[in-house]
């Protein structure tokens, strides 16, 4: 989660709003804190976990992983 502090909420509502796979959400930037609705048929669960563990190379991993499953099945 701390990753996302250096991102604009907008560019991170931009971001979300392009995968269909997810589904809803919703940020706080009060709490600094986002629910995320996503498909777990397309997104694994693992994916979500690591995208937002404290470990920056973790996250970025999970990122490459989402947007490659994305893609590949024709969800972008």
């Amino acid at each position: 989660m701390a990753q996302l502090s250096s991102f604009r909420s907008q560019d991170i509502e931009d971001a979300l709003q392009s995968v269909p796979a997810f589904k809803n959400y919703q940020l706080n930037a009060a709490t600094g804190s986002i629910v995320l609705e996503y498909a777990p048929a397309i997104i694994e669960p693992s994916w979500i976990d690591a995208l937002f563990s404290d470990s920056e190379e973790d996250a970025k991993l999970a990122c490459y992983k989402i947007a490659e499953h994305i893609s590949d099945n024709g969800n972008s």
